[in-house]
């Protein structure tokens, strides 16, 4: 397998996006980051698991973490907002870093820090892994799905 390089950006480029302080964090440090809007599953992956992190740098509150979950099940870190959405499944240092909201300059410093150590990005893509299987995969089971859909029969025949 060859080496993740560089980061990706999931998303429509609306102000609430941070899409826009992503490109002045990028011209403080240029740094090699894919930006992607709406991509098939499949092809959404294959970019995950050639890039070295996740940047997210939403400014809404509400950010869903759908790329966030999906990132780490590819054993991709991310770079993101402190949000609150985004703080219940980010542990800075551990599976991503973290940034303040609108701050490019603090953004930049966190890609060059990931451009400057991609083997400690590959060390918190691990764990980031590691935490889906832990988070998302061992709480479902057939037994439970099958059983979670019993129930539902029974309640609305």
């Amino acid at each position: 397998m060859s080496a993740r390089r560089g980061g990706l950006f999931v998303g429509r480029q609306t102000p609430d996006s941070g899409a826009g302080t992503l490109r002045e964090a990028l011209e403080l440090f240029p740094a090699p980051v894919e930006f992607i809007g709406r991509a098939a599953s499949g092809e959404l992956r294959s970019r995950m698991q050639r890039a070295a992190y996740l940047v997210l740098p939403s400014l809404r509150h509400g950010a869903e973490p759908q790329a966030l979950v999906m990132a780490f099940a590819e054993g991709l870190p991310v770079i993101a907002s402190r949000l609150p959405s985004l703080e219940e499944l980010v542990d800075p240092g551990r599976n991503g870093l973290f940034f303040e909201p609108g701050s490019a300059r603090e953004l930049a410093r966190r890609l060059a820090w990931a451009e400057a150590f991609p083997e400690k990005m590959r060390q918190m893509g691990e764990c980031a892994q590691a935490d889906y299987q832990a988070r998302f995969v061992a709480h479902w089971n057939w037994q439970r799905l099958y059983g979670e859909r019993r129930r539902q029969a029974r309640l609305h025949p």
